[in-house]
Order: structure tokens, then sequence, then C-alpha cells
């Protein structure tokens, strides 16, 4: 509970009386041990007077105590309201109110790293750098307009665009270094390809530790794409099997996309290949002949790109690195063999599949990476404008008009912290949090 109501209506519950000394009090709420946790303000987390309740219970006696509270006057939390309570008591500036949401979002422990970053204010005094840096040419600007007809010496041309193109390439850095916000949202996905009866399906449900895809020796059971979120070493995906790719028509000795239903389900398949951050290409071991796959390999040749041999339990174990072998003279890369049926070289698989993760969201792997919202990159884009204008201003003799948009150029960035945010932008911003916090 957060207010400043919040000891007095503690109390009403909570035997013994706390003494509204911030700690840890034990007591007894309806008879049943509980701990609280008093956080006075301006010292708690919105800045309110601020009590955590801890009580062990089942859900029926947790259920009585909420109605109780909320006869009392407390009402649940809108979301997003305990940060927006702190933001608005300058316990933390927007951006870093923005990132709250971003770590309860992260899919992963990159985009994680990156959210934290920027709720540890890191953007906020990057940011603030760069605006000294815009201030201090501007007023060079204004000083060599001021007294242009006094006998001052001022810094010239060529040393304010030398800071200007600097400050350029550090808010394009920041760009090009962050992670955007919204791509935290979705999972990367990774999808498991290959021919017909290369043993996609029973990889998926290996993987994902459950049966998810029907299993079957008869070619093309998977008619239709299938998928199931899985944690790597800390990174979350979607993982995906759709219906095995049939080789175009002029490849000779290939089955053709005979009826409807096959053409719907490559069309499917090719689709969620295209998009996937990471695939998997299988092909059978143990099959006597790989021409099939080889026109299958043709039709995905993705960047990011595991290729796997199924089914190695098939093959005598001093025949695999013989196999193979001839698997890479033939397709070019290295192969991975694995057995979903004795799980052997699942390990391995899943390394690859982290490692791919990480090279699909490469800002994000990096640790002093970012994460900033639309919000926030389009203040940078629009700063970066300026600046780019103010430049050309400079060059032409307008200094006049260059300060003004050098000007325009410091606004940009201050409107990501400021604290003369209008209400809709703030119910936009806190609306996206899932939860009260």
């Amino acid at each position: 509970m957060a207010g400043p109501q919040a000891v007095e209506i503690l109390n009403q519950v909570f035997t013994p009386p706390v003494s509204g000394n911030p700690g840890i009090a034990s007591g007894k709420i309806s008879n049943l041990n509980s701990i609280v946790y008093l956080f006075r303000q301006p010292h708690s987390y919105t800045g309110d007077d601020l009590a955590e309740i801890h009580l062990w219970a089942n859900p029926a006696i947790t259920e009585a105590l909420m109605e109780r509270l909320l006869a009392l006057g407390v009402r649940p939390a809108s979301p997003g309201e305990f940060t927006a309570r702190a933001y608005l008591n300058n316990k933390m500036d927007l951006a870093q109110a923005e990132a709250v949401n971003e770590v309860v979002a992260a899919s992963n422990t990159f985009q994680l790293a990156a959210a934290q970053n920027l709720l540890a204010g890191q953007f906020g005094s990057t940011r603030e750098k760069i605006s000294s840096a815009i201030l201090d040419c501007l007023s060079r600007l204004e000083a060599g307009l001021d007294f242009s007809t006094e006998d001052v010496e001022l810094s010239n041309q060529a040393d304010i665009i030398a800071v200007l193109d600097e400050t350029m390439n550090r808010l394009r850095g920041l760009l090009a270094g962050s992670v955007r916000c919204e791509s935290t949202l979705d999972l990367p996905a990774v999808g498991i390809a290959g021919a017909p009866n290369a043993g996609k399906s029973t990889l998926l449900n290996k993987l994902l530790g459950r049966q998810r895809s029907i299993v079957s020796h008869q070619r093309r059971t998977t008619r239709d794409v299938l998928t199931g979120e899985l944690t790597i070493h800390g990174s979350s995906c979607v993982l995906f099997d759709c219906a095995g790719l049939l080789a175009p028509s002029k490849v000779e000795g290939i089955t053709h996309c005979e009826t409807i239903l096959d053409e719907l389900a490559q069309q499917a398949a090719i689709g969620a290949l295209r998009n996937a951050t990471a695939i998997i290409f299988c092909v059978d071991i143990a099959k006597p002949d790989w021409t099939e796959d080889l026109a299958v390999w043709n039709l995905i040749n993705p960047s990011q790109l595991t290729a796997l041999a199924t089914k190695a339990d098939l093959v005598a174990e001093n025949k695999i690195a013989e196999r193979t072998s001839k698997l890479k003279s033939l397709f070019g890369c290295d192969f991975l063999p694995l057995s979903a049926h004795t799980g052997a070289g699942a390990e391995k698989l899943k390394d690859k599949i982290a490692e791919q993760l990480i090279t699909g969201t490469s800002a994000v792997a990096d640790k002093y990476a970012i994460a900033l919202t639309a919000r926030h990159r389009q203040a940078i884009t629009a700063a970066i404008g300026d600046i780019v204008q103010a430049v050309k201003e400079i060059k032409a003799g307008n200094d006049e008009v260059a300060a003004m948009m050098l000007r325009a150029a410091h606004n940009a960035l201050s409107d990501i912290d400021q604290h003369t945010v209008d209400e809709q932008l703030l119910d936009r911003i806190f609306s996206r949090f899932c939860i009260g916090k």
C-alpha cells in the first residue's frame, strides 16, 4: 500500500500497531502471523509512505484481507501507478520510469540487461553530456552574435562544427547500439526446417520436453506451423516446426505440390522461416540420397542457420564422422549429429541456438546497450536532424538560424525526461504496464 494514509490503514488490520518508524515489524492479521515492511516517505520506491504486508495464508484468507482493505479506502493500483508516483515524486526521470516496464517485459537476459541499463540512468547520463555539448556550441554562437562588433576572441567556425559532428556521431551511436523496447515484447523465433520426414517433429518434442507435434514415419504428417516456448541459458524464444518443405517441381525426382493443401502448407512454412531469427536445418543422416534436401536447402538459405544431421542413432557410431563429412562437402557447412531419441547432441544444439539468439539480437548482447522506446528514438532522431541543419547554416554563415536549430535539438533531448509532460503522454506511457507496479 502506498499513499499518505498507508500507515493509518495498516494499523486497522495489523496488531500490534506499527509506530510509524521505518523497518520490519512482526505481528498478526486476523490471528495469522504476518510481517510488515514499512518505508516512510520520501525514502520509498514511490516517494510516499509505503507498506508491504507478507502473510502465510490460503487464497480465501488473502481475498478476505483484500476486501477488508478495500472497505477501508484502499483501491487497486492502476497499470504502472506505483512507478508513475515515483516519477511524479522525482524519484526517477521519465526514461527510468519507462525502463521499469521494459524490465518486466524483457524475455531474456540480454534484453533484461539493456532495460536495467536504462533503469540505472545510463541513458540520462549520456543524454546530459550530449545536451551540455549542444548548449556549449549554442553559447558560442550566441556570443558571436551578441559581440559581433566587439573586440572579443571567440571560437572559430571549424571548432563548433567539429564538436557538433562528434555530437551527431554520439547520438547516432545511441541509436545503433540500443535495443528497441518494442522488440522486447515479442520473443525471437527459431524455426525447424527440412525435407519431409527429416525428424523435425521429433526434434521439436525433444527440445520442448513434451509431445507438441505428431510423430509418424509417414511423410508430410505436419501440415501446419506448430509452436512452443523454449528457454535456453536464460534466453527465451518461440520454437516452431512447420510442414516439410517440398522442392520445386523442376528438380528431377522431387515430389510435386499436387494439392491445394500442400501448397498452403508450403507457403506457411516458407513465410514463417523468412521471419525467423534463426533456423535449424534438419537432414536425415541415415538417408542414402540427399538430392531432395539440397533442393530444399536452396529454398531457405538463411544467414543464421544451424545444420543438423538428425537420426544419428540409425548410423553406426564409427560411420557418423564419414557421413557428416559428406554432408559438409554437399552443403558447404558443418553438420551437428543429433539423435532426438537418445538425446545425443541435444545440449550442443541448445548452445548453438543460444548463440544464434545472441547474434540475431547483437545490440542486446552488448552489456552496455540501452533499451530505448519509440519516444526516445523519435527525440534522438529529431535532435540529429536539427544538428545537421545547424551545421549547414553555420557553413552558410547563418549563425542566427543555426542557433535556433541548436535550441530545437536541445529541446528535443530535454523532452525525453522533462517533468512538464502533459497528462495524455503520461497516460499513454503508463498504460503499457501490465501490472500496478
